[in-house]
């Protein structure tokens, strides 16, 4: 029986050990905008620590910028879009998408007073945050729907990220910009005003979630486990906890403005993002179809060689979500 007890008490330490051990782990994220909300209330409700992480989240503007660090192994985890994951792995890399939220595209597109058609945009400046990034495929997928040949007849300006957009805007360097919320907002008080809702026009788009490597997946595997579970359960106190949330995304957007943040909010957590954060094979797909027209190799890809929902697949097959939303 003290053999016993010993061992109990042995095995209890090395929990506890386990437990208030904390993994650090850098994550970068490359936009100050609403789709990063869900990493933002994990960091600020504490979500990481409760599972044993330690994470340090690092603003890096633009997803090109974040995918080179992934490479050289400096971030391990990042929370960015479909189209960066896919162009770094034509180009040999091995990033996987785990969970993916953002499943309509949360950009609109901003412009001047005298922009009142789409055939106005041509010869015009519209600025992004960086080639490669969300912002630059759905512009140019929308341009080429709307008959305009993005470079030709509509000039793309890389401006570095959101705030840098926002700011060519006020400035008057660009014509217009994409934005999400609650950016756009705040370039409407400085005149200008929306000409399309990227969410409206009908399409299904992979945009900010959950990327590794897989690589880092076999290395750290359980490390990715409990990221991928605190994810969900941030993703929960943001669609749960609206006055926590709101705070949050004004201390990161750096916006204080109620409407702006109110709006965010409602786009957001109550729109866009569902309780189980599985990525959409349909937007995936519409991303390597436009790809695939300028790089053939992307046609013969399949959506699902591009994610992995192992993770998202335990946590509902045992309970955790429905648990988390009392269901």
């Amino acid at each position: 029986m003290k053999t016993f007890f010993i061992t109990l008490l042995f095995a209890l330490s090395v929990f506890v050990c386990s437990i208030n051990a904390q993994t650090k782990v850098k994550v970068a994220y490359p936009t100050t905008v609403g789709s990063m909300a869900v990493i933002w209330v994990t960091k600020d409700a504490k979500l990481f620590e409760k599972h044993g992480l330690d994470v340090e989240l690092i603003y890096v503007a633009g997803s090109s910028r974040i995918v080179q660090s992934m490479l050289a192994k400096d971030i391990p985890i990042s929370e960015i879009a479909i189209p960066a994951v896919i162009q770094a792995n034509l180009a040999g890399a091995d990033l996987v998408m785990l969970a993916g939220p953002n499943n309509k595209p949360g950009q609109k597109i901003m412009v001047k007073a005298e922009i009142k058609r789409r055939e106005d945009l041509k010869g015009k400046k519209i600025g992004i945050s960086r080639f490669g990034t969300s912002d630059d495929f759905l512009l140019r997928y929308v341009l080429g729907q709307w008959n305009l040949q993005p470079d030709r007849d509509v000039a793309l300006i890389q401006m570095g990220g959101s705030p840098e957009t926002l700011a060519g805007l006020a400035a008057g360097a660009i014509d217009g910009g994409l934005l999400a919320s609650p950016l756009h907002l705040q370039a409407a008080k400085f005149g200008y005003h929306l000409l399309a809702d990227l969410s409206t026009i009908g399409i299904d788009y992979q945009g900010a979630g959950v990327v590794t490597t897989r690589s880092y997946m076999r290395e750290a595997p359980d490390v990715v486990r409990r990221y991928v579970r605190a994810y969900v359960e941030g993703l929960h106190r943001f669609k749960t906890d609206k006055n926590f949330a709101v705070k949050v995304i004004g201390k990161y957007s750096r916006i204080k403005d109620q409407e702006a943040l109110e709006e965010t909010y409602q786009h957001y957590a109550v729109k866009i993002m569902p309780k189980v954060p599985y990525p959409t094979i349909r937007g995936i797909q519409m991303v390597l179809d436009e790809i695939g027209s300028r790089t053939p190799k992307a046609k013969s890809l399949a959506p699902e060689s591009f994610i992995d929902i192992s993770y998202l697949k335990e946590l509902e097959q045992t309970g955790f979500i429905k648990k988390l939303y009392g269901e």
